[in-house]
């Protein structure tokens, strides 16, 4: 801050300039990473021969003295809008990385916006110096490089980017021209999502919500002309949605960041304004399964109850929806899907979508300061049934509270778990009961907020334990025999979080083992329903 030692920029020289007359690149759009085994590197240049890299010295910031190479990593052999590629930004996923360029005319705005032709490429390489190869398997230094984003709807030129880690995801902010509006440059930040087999694709632009897709900013596939029309609407949500959802080989692909794995519902929220049903096709994950929709009774409008539920299984991480149109004379047009995550028993604190002080270690735990808050989108709790008790997870905090809120960071306390009271269960872990409404209903968002915690806060589940319900006659039922189902399992299963540990009367942890109880030390392989178990 002013005034203290060591406040302000101190000029140590150039780091790397064209030389006019004899260099063919530019020494402009820079862009710093640092390679996995910690050395740092300079990616800049637009035009001529393209995107350079150059290694620097981690002390000084300046070219390195051990690798004078300018590595040459990206070059456009087109001569599209003078074969123009810049502004590359550079970032490692994997173990590999992963190089962000953008094509083409640039910039052209307001009354010349139809001129811009801006776009994002990327390609990927084993080694920070390439090379960097595209889907396809071209190099970015001949000529190579995937499409990730250009222009679609009243969306111009978008590109211009840089990739970054946040939290718990890849981020991509990137500006872009808004055709429909002020004909002038808006920003979009996106997730950038990764396939199983590490390739990038462009996720949604965030648009106030982590876990909604608008349909509009998938990536599309039209079969005819015309098909999957970006439309606007007053009531379709961001004012836009897909018309013309029509035709078979048509095809909407939404990458989505899920933080959370296990059950979902895809809130599929659509308008029919035929006499009969429409069906649709919906792939997750490449699992398929046809979705009827039925009337809405018109069409271009989409109300809150326009909706169908899909179940789905997601992962944590990378997740690929597709939606396709099943002709049958009947046809349905998207506005827009909600990812609902269905909670059985267990939230895990690291499947929080954002967050504030928060972050995740090394062992991918949750780690919170006191003042921070993490938010957990489209909570299904109607699964939650006769909460008895509900308990949190929680290493190196032996103070403070964290407070579970409905909807926003000063609303409604549904729990309050003092961690000043809680129980040492092993492994380093304790758990604190936590007091609120065990008659939690409905699909909410809840905010995780922490008071009074010195220091950093290790949170593993939030645990909803069901009510006891004791048996006072015999026979309750044998275990052999019993056609009783077994409790489901937890809509977390598939994440790093804890598993939940059984608790006394007394609140006590019970120490691992395997089978259960019953109130009279009879041990069984499976919980059975509607008796007390440990």
């Amino acid at each position: 801050m002013p005034g203290t030692t060591g406040y302000g920029w101190k000029d140590h020289g150039h780091v790397f300039h064209t030389k006019d007359g004899t260099d063919k690149y530019n020494a402009i759009d820079a862009d710093v990473v640092r390679d996995t085994e910690g050395n740092y590197w300079m990616a800049f240049g637009s035009f001529g021969l393209g995107i350079q890299l150059i290694k620097l010295d981690a002390k000084t910031g300046l070219q390195a003295s051990d690798d004078k190479t300018v590595y040459n990593i990206a070059r456009r052999t087109s001569s599209a809008s003078g074969g123009a590629e810049e502004g590359p930004s550079l970032i490692e996923h994997g173990g590999q990385y992963f190089l962000f360029t953008a094509w083409d005319k640039c910039c052209q705005q307001g009354a010349n916006i139809e001129q811009t032709t801006y776009k994002t490429a990327y390609g990927r390489a084993d080694k920070v110096t390439g090379p960097y190869k595209d889907r396809a398997g071209y190099t970015m230094a001949n000529g190579g490089g995937t499409i990730l984003l250009e222009r679609y709807g009243r969306y111009v030129g978008p590109g211009g980017g840089e990739a970054f880690q946040d939290l718990n995801r890849v981020r991509f902010v990137h500006h872009y021209y808004d055709l429909n509006g002020d004909k002038y440059n808006h920003i979009h930040i996106r997730d950038v999502v990764f396939t199983e087999d590490n390739w990038a694709e462009m996720g949604q632009p965030f648009l106030g919500r982590y876990l909604s897709a608008e349909v509009e900013h998938g990536a599309l596939t039209r079969a005819v002309s015309g098909d999957l029309a970006i439309t606007r609407s007053n009531t379709a949500s961001n004012g836009e949605y897909l018309a013309y959802v029509n035709t078979a080989g048509s095809k909407i692909r939404l990458p989505m960041n899920i933080m959370q794995a296990g059950n979902y519902l895809l809130r599929y929220r659509y308008a029919n304004g035929g006499d009969a049903a429409a069906t649709h096709k919906v792939t997750v994950n490449g699992k398929s399964q046809t979705v009827t929709l039925p009337p809405t009774g018109s069409w271009g409008t989409f109300p809150e109850k326009s909706v169908v539920m899909v179940p789905a299984k997601l992962k944590r991480g990378g997740n690929f929806i597709e939606l396709e149109p099943s002709p049958n004379g009947n046809f349905a047009e998207l506005d827009r899907i909600d990812f609902l995550r269905v909670i059985r028993d267990t939230i895990p604190a690291n499947g929080f979508d954002n967050g504030i002080r928060v972050r995740l270690t090394a062992d991918d735990e949750f780690a919170i300061k006191d003042g921070g808050y993490a938010i957990f989108e489209n909570v299904v709790l109607d699964s939650l049934k006769d909460i008895g008790n509900v308990f949190l997870q929680v290493k190196n905090a032996y103070s403070g509270k964290i407070v579970i809120r409905d909807g926003k960071k000063d609303g409604t306390a549904l729990f309050t778990c003092d961690l000043s009271n809680s129980s040492l269960m092993g492994g380093g872990w304790s758990v604190a009961k936590c007091s609120g409404d065990m008659g939690l209903r409905g699909i909410k968002d809840l905010y995780l907020m922490a008071s009074g915690i010195s220091g950093e806060a290790i949170l593993g589940n939030l645990i909803f334990e069901p009510m006891q319900v004791v048996c006072v006659q015999e026979p309750c039922g044998d275990p052999i025999s019993s056609s009783s189902e077994i409790a489901p399992e937890s809509s977390s299963s598939g994440t790093t979080a804890i598993a939940p540990r059984a608790v006394r009367p007394d609140n006590t942890m019970v120490p691992a083992r395997k089978g259960y109880r019953d109130l009279k030390g009879r041990h069984y392989e499976k919980q059975i329903r509607y008796r007390v178990m440990f």
